[in-house]
């Protein structure tokens, strides 16, 4: 643990040799609050997913009033506000590969490039040149970014897969997951850059098309953003 301790001072003397060396208590501080905005973020994230499924799940079951969903809803929305504030900054379009395009600043990347339907692992295949040109994007021009990865699906109810994922919320998670497992062993993109995050089907591209087949093949994709700078 020493060893460990005095490693890290030597990496901020180094990066503060203009300013001088900041004193180990001010550096434990730094630390101490980045670590509590970290977990005020994951805690927010957890809230949003733990609030989706049970409103998903009362809504399916018919066991919310009008007034508590629409209540539901709209502290969902709140949430959502206050996890697009985490956002840094927007991708542009020259970083947008082939059968991508961009949505509010991230990219987009339509299920089925990556997956079978209804499934969470990736297909077989060696490599995915959209997915590794991302990469190459968060490894080189916006390497000082952590990354949110969001999984999204469709409206459609589970079927063939349901004992597998049960709700979409848990497809979309695991989805964004496998990518995630994908930059790091194919790319070594780190796992404490990343944020994994689903909206399940609670985020539909148009509401007016959300029921048709075009809309919910839209609605079926994984989008990257880009977060806050890495301290």
């Amino acid at each position: 643990m020493r060893k460990l301790v005095v490693r890290g001072l030597a990496v901020v003397c180094a990066v503060s040799l203009l300013s001088g060396c900041v004193s180990y208590g001010e550096y434990s501080k730094l630390k101490g609050e980045l670590e509590l905005s970290q977990q005020a973020n994951r805690q927010l994230i957890d809230q949003y997913n733990r609030l989706l499924v049970k409103t998903n799940r009362q809504a399916a079951d018919g066991t919310i009033s009008e007034a508590e969903h629409k209540a539901a809803l709209a502290q969902l929305e709140d949430l959502r506000a206050q996890l697009q504030k985490q956002q840094g900054a927007s991708f542009s379009s020259e970083d947008v590969p082939e059968g991508a395009k961009i949505e509010e600043g991230g990219i987009s990347l339509g299920s089925n490039l990556l997956f079978n339907s209804g499934m969470a692992s990736l297909k077989k295949a060696t490599h995915f040149p959209a997915l590794d040109s991302i990469a190459g994007s968060l490894k080189g021009k916006y390497a000082g970014y952590n990354i949110i990865i969001e999984g999204h699906t469709d409206n459609e109810p589970l079927n063939k897969t349901k004992k597998l994922y049960e709700y979409n919320l848990k497809l979309g998670f695991e989805r964004a997951t496998n990518v995630f497992k994908y930059l790091n062993l194919k790319h070594g993109i780190p796992e404490g850059r990343v944020t994994i995050f689903s909206f399940g089907m609670a985020k539909p591209l148009d509401l007016a098309t959300q029921n048709t087949k075009a809309g919910r093949r839209d609605n079926r994709r994984v989008v990257f953003r880009l977060g806050q700078q890495v301290q």
